[in-house]
């Protein structure tokens, strides 16, 4: 009964540290806290009812943890979930299994081995990438997620479960002996300095950095209310009285002098770079050119980089629309229309080619990536063999992602090393150096302008997974199968359920 009692507090404030440790405001200590009440639950909770009560709880803790996060509708969301969670359910099963038969701390390898190998499998096949990985609540903790610049996102994943699997086996050790074990307090204590040490020191650690200064704007959308009819009809091609044709165009020559009104004061403070979030200026092809010619007219006169986010519509063709940046350097020269690599659920925007532009200019080399496309390590990844110093993520959010998604953007400079610089319609503007250290960070008000002004670091700085790449996320999986398989073979007698 004593056990039953203890497993049942393990799962349901497990269950409510996990629901409060990520998602919407996530707190990296609290999310550590649910993983060792759920690893412990596994510990005493009978295995026939601990997977699908972990399932269920999981399903529960997403539900509430992601709610408005996930553009799907109700019965695609909560299959994904349950699929998701089962698979939680049974690493946290493998846990129990070779922690029962293995009397060594290689045991403690098995959950979070799998955890990150998971990771790494969902970044790659599933269609939100790296969302929902527990590595984004710690993005707070910039020491910690420096050991990102060593095996990414799935380093961070993995180190977290580890020290929650260590603190369980001293925990087992101490229910079992009456004392804590020497060798998982030793191992905590070592791993825990280890990894304080080297972010302090990566952090501590200048490389010859230009100060460069960048301007991002926030203009009024496209899309006002007055005219978002007129303007959603004209841009998808729709029949409708000429009138409405009349008042879509004069909307979308308004929204051009909205735009470029505030470009033009941005220039007061002398930038290098302005630039302004993606999806905000809306437009069909028949509009695009007079865009970039107005931005190349600034950019020449006044010797700067004129960044912006354009959806370009294409009525009548049939075709997807173009989400993309351009970005026109001081000699009038588009150096980059590039176009968004990935799609979010329910989008019709038409697919990149997924190559990330690199453009050589006297503040060193830029690239950039559109909004969904920074949850795709594997697409960023081209950014650190490429040795970019200046990265451009022009970005579209809304309230529910607004806090977690520019925190998952942090974690791509801090992998491959450049500095960010973040331009946000509805959601947060964040601009970061190449150690994902916050510069400047704005939120502006939904269909309201902004301006922020700041100098930001500039050097690439060079990182262990710009080199390697994936290898720590496929070697996790690879010894989660041979500890498995170790364990199947020994033939120490189970322990006992404690």
């Amino acid at each position: 009964m004593n056990n039953l009692v203890s497993a049942a507090v393990c799962l349901v404030f497990g269950a409510l540290a996990l629901a409060f440790g990520q998602g919407h405001s996530p707190n990296g200590l609290v999310l550590l806290i649910g993983i060792i009440l759920w690893i412990r639950f596994f510990r005493l909770a009978d295995p026939k009812y601990a997977v699908p009560l972990v399932t269920i709880a999981n399903v529960l803790v997403w539900e509430w943890a992601y709610a408005g996060m996930v553009p799907l509708p109700t019965a695609a969301r909560i299959g994904m979930f349950t699929g998701i969670s089962l698979v939680f359910g049974l690493l946290f099963l493998a846990d129990r299994w070779a922690n029962l038969r293995l009397d060594s701390l290689l045991a403690t390898l098995i959950l979070p081995c799998g955890w990150a190998a998971f990771d790494l499998f969902s970044a790659r096949f599933s269609p939100g990438g790296t969302w929902a990985s527990i590595a984004y609540a710690f993005a707070g903790d910039t020491t910690l997620v420096q050991i990102a610049s060593l095996a990414g996102w799935t380093g961070v994943t993995f180190l977290v479960v580890w020290l929650a699997s260590i603190i369980n086996w001293v925990w087992n050790r101490w229910t079992e002996d009456g004392a804590f074990s020497p060798r998982g307090l030793t191992t905590l204590a070592l791993v825990s300095i280890a990894v304080f040490a080297f972010g302090i020191l990566r952090l501590s650690t200048g490389v010859n950095e230009k100060m460069v200064r960048v301007a991002c704007i926030v203009a009024p959308n496209t899309f006002n209310d007055d005219y978002v009819n007129d303007v959603w009809a004209y841009t998808r091609g729709v029949d409708v009285p000429e009138k409405s044709t009349l008042r879509a165009k004069e909307r979308i020559e308004q929204s051009k002098e909205e735009h470029f009104s505030l470009v033009e004061n941005a220039l007061a403070s002398n930038p290098d770079f302005i630039v302004w979030p993606e999806a905000n200026a809306v437009m069909t092809t028949e509009e695009e050119n007079s865009w970039i010619d107005r931005a190349k007219e600034i950019a020449t006169t006044n010797h700067v980089f004129v960044g912006m986010g354009l959806v370009v519509f294409r009525p009548g063709t049939g075709k997807g629309t173009f989400n993309k940046f351009v970005l026109v350097d001081p000699t009038g020269n588009a150096v980059i229309d590039s176009l968004k690599a990935t799609r979010v659920p329910g989008s019709l925007n038409t697919k990149g080619d997924g190559v990330l532009p690199v453009v050589e200019s006297e503040f060193g080399r830029l690239s950039t990536a559109i909004c969904f496309d920074m949850d795709f390590p594997q697409v960023i990844s081209q950014a650190g063999a490429a040795k970019i110093d200046l990265f451009f993520a022009p970005s579209n959010d809304w309230l529910e992602v607004r806090d977690i998604h520019a925190q998952m953007a942090r974690f791509r400079a801090i992998e491959q090393g450049f500095a960010l610089v973040r331009p946000t319609k509805d959601g947060t503007t964040l601009i970061t150096d190449s150690t994902g250290r916050t510069i400047a960070s704005m939120v502006a008000a939904d269909n309201r302008t902004a301006l922020l002004v700041t100098d930001v670091p500039v050097s690439h700085r060079t990182t262990l997974y710009s080199f390697i790449g994936d290898t720590f996320g496929m070697a996790c999986g690879l010894v989660f199968v041979l500890v498995i398989g170790f364990a199947g073979f020994k033939t120490l007698k189970p322990k006992a359920v404690i």
